[in-house]
């Protein structure tokens, strides 16, 4: 059955003589679904009622500087200013010193634009005088007057992702992802565990519903749920919802996309499954009640159902209409839809 794009103002049960209670959202987040989703949630929820909880598994240094890409794509995202086309980086960007680098033969494999230099400048400026990766987080996203929404580092500490290739090359996420374009197969992917922010877990404790965003589940949401007390804290939350990463029954929509999907694909062939929106669903058995799919892929619907989890269509290539059925589910339970 085809779920309905609910309007905004019959998203919240109300109840004779009472204004509407509407819950509270955390979002566990990589960079590039992230990024296209959460502007849209947060046209619906209320100021202050959304929190994103935003993967650091792909954070690295560059000459010196900390660049925190999943958390910077968000950031950018809900000021209007994120480069959606490259699916990374600021709109408009240049890159003179990037070049610069390279004719003085230290050719950067990593891309930072000259717009984007400021914002690790002045994170990397924040770090040093003291400041938590949370706490100059929130300082970054006030300087961006974003205010409606908090963004949350999983974790105040580096923990970055490596992945073992087949050739038996350990490299740092970033590198196999970009220098060398997530083309050689990987035989182990190695997320670093340790503790999670503390702000990350106060977000799940006050949560009335946590959603495991659009993102890779081993590359984005998967270091989330290692870090300690992760995972415990997101069965604690009463409405527990995922969403697919994958829409097999439309494909890559742009090159983009299509580099996210060959990253994916890779990774979870290291561990034995395949990027389907079943292989997906069991990662989150136990952890979630509510799986998100697209509608083109209905025919996994009863393979779903069979893992105990309720499975919900709608157009997965919509932010507003995904935003808007989360919010629904968010509000009625499975008892919203008839899938």
């Amino acid at each position: 059955m085809k779920n309905p794009v609910i309007p905004v103002n019959k998203s919240v049960p109300q109840t004779p003589g009472t204004e509407p209670t509407f819950p509270r959202v955390t979002v566990l987040s990589g960079g590039f679904g992230g990024a296209r989703l959460i502007p849209a949630m947060s046209e619906i929820v209320p100021s202050g009622n959304l929190t994103v909880i935003a993967n650091v598994g792909d954070d690295l240094t560059w000459f010196g500087l900390r660049v925190c890409p999943d958390v910077d794509s968000i950031l950018y995202s809900l000021a209007g200013l994120w480069n959606q086309a490259a699916g990374w980086g600021l709109r408009g960007e240049t890159f003179r010193v990037r070049d610069t680098l390279a004719a003085f033969d230290s050719r950067p494999w990593f891309n930072v634009g000259d717009l984007d230099l400021a914002f690790h400048l002045l994170r990397t400026d924040l770090l040093r005088s003291g400041l938590t990766l949370s706490e100059a987080t929130q300082e970054l996203a006030r300087r961006l007057r974003i205010q409606h929404v908090k963004v949350i580092p999983a974790s105040d500490q580096p923990r970055e992702t490596r992945v073992v290739l087949e050739d038996g090359r350990v490299l740092h996420f970033q590198e196999w992802y970009v220098k060398e374009k997530a083309q050689p197969p990987v035989r182990q992917v190695q997320v670093s565990r340790g503790p999670a922010s503390p702000a990350a877990l106060e977000a799940l404790h006050d949560a009335d519903t946590v959603i495991l965003g659009p993102s890779s589940p081993v590359a984005s949401v998967g270091p989330i749920l290692t870090l300690d007390g992760m995972s415990d804290a997101v069965r604690r939350v009463p409405c527990r919802i995922a969403v697919c990463p994958v829409v097999l029954g439309v494909g890559p929509t742009d090159n983009a996309v299509s580099h996210h999907s060959r990253a994916r694909q890779r990774l979870l062939a290291a561990e034995g499954a395949v990027d389907a929106p079943v292989d997906i669903a069991k990662r989150y058995v136990g952890l979630v009640q509510h799986f998100v799919l697209d509608r083109t892929d209905t025919q996994y619907v009863t393979e779903i159902r069979r893992l105990a989890l309720n499975p919900v269509t709608c157009d997965l290539l919509s932010p507003n209409e995904l935003a808007n059925l989360l919010v629904r589910l968010s509000t009625h339970g499975a008892s919203a839809y008839d899938t």
